[in-house]
């Protein structure tokens, strides 16, 4: 007994490299939102050009998740990990040498593949083995919560830095921080932990997780919750505008459903799922606060409201999310977890991408239907689709 609370603390520790990859990964990502489509402005790029400079990462973002995924089945997670923060390093510093914007979208294309290596590898690091025990809930709190973390503290990261040392300044550090999170993570994951099994069944292919029923459930879930997010992120500072706020206090919108989503996650093994004994009860009520509060975004005739709606939202979201990784776990093999890691990051990120410019043009072609009510009403339907998926 004593040697496997040992164990256990062993692993914990080997873990910290993890967490601190998982951070650096979607530090990254967040840090670029408020500089990216000003640097790419700046290099004289239209605006079919920044929309393929943004879409580019996405895009290889998806094919970097399937291939993530079934590398991790075939070799284990360290390497797409190793790989991903090699790769990811040199994509950032690459953003600083694009002459054009032409360049970047090459950059985005390499970065946005690299990082989706990254981001299964680090998932199926933690959850990898071949039983579901409480210690998962743990560590897939801690990972959302740090998720959260970086979305809080990335913006600011990347706005303090433009202001004072220029766009340039930005990349360097994102480039340097990944570099380091390499160093570290080859230091001490060089013992493996809880790795994953390398033998994956030739015959589970992409195509047959995708029609299993419960996670068949939980990507059409991702792709409701990420869909709104997207919409959220992008139409949000139109909508905060309209009732008045200025930048700074758009930015407390952002992070106050960031801290709201971090504090869900972190109670939700020991407090929030022993409520609902299931993941996708979880899922189910996640969703619905989502919509409700993208409703209560778009209706609300003060900016108080606002925030209201983005606490509404920080905890639909942090029902859900913990509720899809839950799913992900129970409804997978650990022979093909790896895959089916990377297929909800795939469906994550298609969200992300399809959802924003949909609801943009609607609402382009249809003023009255703010972006707002059309991720709302896909959030429902995904809603519906993916219970009775769950269900079937």
């Amino acid at each position: 007994m004593q040697q496997g609370n040992k164990d256990n603390k062993n692993g914990n520790f080997l873990l910290i490299p993890v967490y601190l990859v998982v951070f650096c990964a979607f530090f990254d990502t967040h840090a670029q939102m408020p500089v990216l489509a000003p640097y790419t402005m700046s290099m004289g790029a239209t605006p079919f050009l920044l929309g393929l400079v943004i879409g580019f990462y996405s895009l290889f973002n998806i094919i970097g998740n399937f291939a993530g995924g079934i590398m991790i089945d075939k070799k284990g997670w360290h390497l797409p990990l190793f790989l991903g923060l090699a790769g990811a390093s040199l994509g950032l510093f690459f953003y600083t040498q694009a002459g054009s914007a032409y360049h970047l979208v090459i950059v985005r294309a390499g970065h946005g593949f690299m990082g989706g290596l990254l981001v299964p590898a680090a998932l199926a690091s933690l959850t990898a083995g071949k039983t579901i025990t409480p210690l998962y809930s743990k560590r897939l709190a801690l990972f959302g919560a740090i998720i959260g973390l970086a979305a809080v503290t990335g913006p600011l990261f990347a706005g303090i830095t433009a202001n004072r040392l220029g766009f340039h300044a930005v990349y360097y550090g994102l480039a340097l921080f990944m570099a380091l999170a390499l160093a570290a993570a080859l230091v001490l994951l060089k013992k493996k932990i809880n790795p994953g099994t390398g033998t994956a069944a030739p015959s589970v292919s992409i195509r047959w997780i995708l029609a299993r029923p419960g996670l068949q459930g939980t990507f059409i879930f991702a792709l409701g919750t990420m869909g709104s997010t997207g919409t959220l992120a992008s139409f949000l500072p139109e909508r905060a505008a309209e009732l008045g706020l200025d930048h700074a206090r758009t930015g407390m919108l952002f992070a106050t459903f960031a801290v709201t989503a971090i504090i869900i996650q972190l109670l939700w093994p020991g407090l929030i799922k022993p409520l609902f004994k299931q993941n996708l009860p979880g899922c189910t009520a996640g969703l619905t606060f989502l919509c409700a509060s993208l409703v209560l975004a778009a209706i609300a005739p003060a900016a108080g409201l606002l925030y209201a709606a983005m606490v509404l939202y920080g905890t639909g979201f942090g029902f859900s999310f913990q509720g899809m990784l839950g799913l992900v776990m129970e409804n997978s093999d650990p022979a093909w977890r790896g895959r089916a890691i990377g297929v909800f990051f795939a469906a994550y990120s298609l969200g992300v991408a399809i959802m924003p410019p949909i609801s943009g043009l609607i609402w382009q072609s249809l003023p009255a239907i703010f972006p707002f009510y059309t991720s709302a009403a896909a959030a429902l339907i995904s809603l519906a689709a993916g219970k009775n998926s769950c269900s079937g």
